[in-house]
C-alpha cells in the first residue's frame, strides 16, 4: 500500500547515507543529522517521515527468531533484546491522511529538485537509488512513484510557486538534507530557493545549523 511518508523518509534515509545525487555526501560531524534525525527535523512532515523510515529499518532489521536445543520440532524462541536500546515509535496516525501524502510528496518533490541541481542523477543513478529503495522494502506503488518522481522533477520555479506557507522550512530543509552545497550549482540553487520562498538568511543559517551543513 502505497505510504508517501515511508517513501520520503527513505529517500532522506538514502540522502543522509551519502547515497543521492551521484557522491558522498560531507557532514559536520560525519554522516547523518546531528543529534538524531528526528530531534533535527523537529516534528513536522519531516520528522514524522524521518521516524517512519527509522522505524521501518529497524523492524526489517529485527533478528529471526531461534530454535530451541532440545525442543520439539518448530519450537522456537524470541530474538534477544536489544540490550538497552530503545526502538523509535511507529509514525503517529495522520489526522488527515490526504494531506500529510500531499505534504509528503511535496517534500519529496524538494528533494529530488535540489538532487537534480548540479545535473548528477543519471539514468544510473535513479536506477541505484530504486534498487535500495527495493532493497528496503518499499512496495510496487512507492517505486513507480519515485521512479515517475526521478524521471520528471520540478523545476525550482514550479517546487517555489507549490509550496504553502506553512511548509517554506521545511521544503529548505529537504532541499538541503538531499544536496550539501559544496558545488556553485547546489549553492546557486540554495540561494535561488532560499530567495523563492522568502526566508531571510538568519532563518537559513538557523536551518543549515539544525541539519549540519554550513551556510
Amino acid at each position: 500500500m502505497f505510504n508517501a511518508e515511508r517513501l520520503l523518509g527513505q529517500l532522506m534515509g538514502q540522502a543522509m547515507g551519502g547515497q543521492l545525487g551521484g557522491r558522498r555526501k560531507k557532514r559536520r560531524g560525519g554522516l547523518g543529522l546531528p543529534s538524531g534525525g528526528r530531534m533535527a527535523l523537529g516534528l513536522g512532515v519531516l520528522g514524522v517521515a524521518m521516524a517512519a523510515y527509522e522505524h521501518y529499518s529497524q523492524k526489517s532489521a529485527a533478528p529471526a527468531a531461534l530454535p530451541v536445543a532440545g525442543a520439539g520440532p518448530g519450537a522456537m524462541v524470541p530474538p534477544p533484546p536489544p540490550g538497552r536500546a530503545v526502538p523509535p515509535p511507529a509514525p503517529p496516525a495522520a489526522a488527515d491522511t490526504a494531506l500529510r501524502t500531499e505534504q509528503a510528496m511535496h517534500l519529496l518533490r524538494s528533494m529530488i529538485t535540489a538532487a537534480h541541481a548540479d545535473g548528477l542523477m543519471d539514468a544510473d543513478e535513479r536506477a541505484a537509488i530504486l534498487d535500495r529503495a527495493r532493497a528496503a522494502g518499499l512496495d510496487t506503488d512507492e517505486l513507480q512513484m519515485l521512479d515517475a518522481e526521478m524521471r520528471a522533477p520540478f523545476t525550482l520555479d514550479q517546487l517555489a510557486v507549490r509550496t504553502p506557507v506553512a511548509l517554506r522550512q521545511e521544503t529548505y530543509a529537504a532541499a538541503l538534507v538531499a544536496i550539501t552545497a559544496d558545488t556553485q550549482e547546489e549553492r546557486a540553487f540554495l540561494d535561488r530557493l532560499g530567495a523563492a520562498l522568502d526566508l531571510n538568511q538568519d532563518t537559513r543559517r538557523e536551518l543549515h545549523d539544525r541539519l549540519g551543513l554550513d551556510a
